[in-house]
This record gives structure tokens, C-alpha cells and sequence, in this order.
């Protein structure tokens, strides 16, 4: 039993390690939002109107190989809670070269399950994407309205509820 413990030890850090490394079949994108009701902060994405339960990241393909592919299209793990405010893809989207870049955006979706052409959002923005890096995307602003259960704007300018 003494001289199985080293072996039973070492196969648990083997297990270990196996089971915490991270697949890299291409890079990473990563993207935070926040919500803003005319301007000023929704902290809690049930109180935006249209309510927002999660964010979808849309990429698309410009130029080259990667012309007009979509690597999130129909992929549940590019869409993440919308109360959390950030997202990252698996390190599994194709890499660009030379003038390949990928169109970012992001499409807010209802508790439906449907998109929310009412909740307005940037415009694309175009990135490279890097095998094995993650491709950083600044914080992108989403604008809705201020459900009216969330009191409207209250004095602080901030939507929230009561």
C-alpha cells in the first residue's frame, strides 16, 4: 500500500493537469457591454425595455479565406447572461492573415430567445484574430429604454429597480 501512494499521487497531478489544460484550435474573442437607457446605466438587464436576458457575439468574415464566414452562428457558447457583461469564446475561432479581420458585433436576445432589433448596437468593428490569443474587444455600450416596473429613471439617472 506504502509504495502504490507515489504512483496513486502521481497519477491524480497527470489527471490533474490533463483536465485543466485549455483546447487551442484557433484564438479567443472577448467583449464586455454595459446597457444604457438614454444615456445612463441599467444595472440589472431586467430592467431594460425590451429586457435583455443575454448578448450574442456575431462575428463575420471580411476578406480572404475567412470571407463572409460566421464561426458563432448557431454556437451557445458565444452567448452569454447579459448580467454578466462580458464573454469569451473558446479559443476556436479561425485565425486571420495578412488583411483578414473579422466584423464584431454584438445582438442583444430576449427571453425568448429572439433578437432585439429595439436594443441599438454598435456598428462592427473589425479585428484580426490571433491562434492562441484572446482578441480583446472594448466595452460596447447597448441602448434600450427603461422598463417602467424599474420606476423609470429614477433621481440618480440610474434605471434600477425599487
Amino acid at each position: 500500500m506504502v509504495r502504490s501512494l507515489p504512483l496513486l499521487m502521481l497519477g491524480l497531478v497527470v489527471g490533474f493537469c490533463l483536465g485543466s489544460c485549455v483546447q487551442i484550435d484557433g484564438g479567443a474573442v472577448e467583449v464586455s457591454w454595459v446597457i444604457h437607457a438614454n444615456g445612463r446605466a441599467i444595472t440589472d438587464c431586467g430592467c431594460s425595455f425590451p429586457e435583455i436576458a443575454s448578448v450574442r457575439l456575431d462575428l463575420v468574415g471580411h476578406g480572404g479565406a475567412i470571407e463572409g464566414t460566421t464561426p458563432c452562428a448557431g454556437r451557445a457558447r458565444c452567448e452569454f447572461a447579459c448580467q454578466r457583461q462580458t464573454g469569451a469564446t473558446p479559443f476556436d475561432i479561425p485565425e486571420t492573415h495578412g488583411d483578414e479581420m473579422y466584423g464584431i458585433r454584438l445582438v442583444a436576445v430576449g427571453p425568448d430567445g429572439n433578437d432585439l432589433p429595439a436594443v441599438t448596437t454598435p456598428a462592427p468593428i473589425l479585428r484580426t484574430v490571433v491562434r492562441g490569443q484572446p482578441t480583446e474587444v472594448e466595452a460596447l455600450v447597448l441602448e434600450a429604454g427603461c422598463a417602467l416596473t424599474c420606476e423609470g429613471m429614477n433621481n440618480s439617472g440610474v434605471c434600477a429597480r425599487p
